[in-house]
């Protein structure tokens, strides 16, 4: 079976639904964790070959963004450089309990037709 990888982490609600709904331009960028905006994964939007957007709190919703194959993505980690110095910069892939790249087992023929039927679920509720 084909293997997709996709990002998983949270955008503001607006930007999410912007995303899903395909009129999202310019370079995306997933925060890692909810609330924090030191850490990002950065995504070019030519790469984001589907996307599933999850519940909402506190004005962020949680997103799984598909990527094309042979897709690159950026991490970028953002502070002041005083509390660089003082902390550890936890890199994202060298973080072994939780990277934000994951493989999901989706035939890439597939994505469409998965984020197709979870917009409609979406939009049944």
């Amino acid at each position: 079976m084909a293997e997709v990888n996709a990002v998983v982490g949270y955008l503001p609600d607006a930007a999410a639904k912007a995303l899903a709904s395909g009129m999202f331009s310019g370079p995306l960028e997933v925060r890692v964790e909810p609330g924090n905006d030191h850490m990002h994964v950065r995504i070019n939007p030519n790469d984001i070959a589907g996307v599933l957007v999850g519940s909402s709190k506190n004005g962020e919703s949680g997103v799984q963004v598909f990527l094309n194959e042979k897709a690159s993505v950026e991490t970028v980690t953002r502070g002041l450089a005083d509390d660089l110095r003082l902390r550890p910069i936890k890199d994202p892939f060298l973080w072994p309990c939780r990277p934000p790249v994951v493989v999901i087992m989706v035939p890439p023929h597939g994505i469409k037709d998965l984020v197709a039927r979870a917009n409609a679920l979406k939009t049944a509720e």
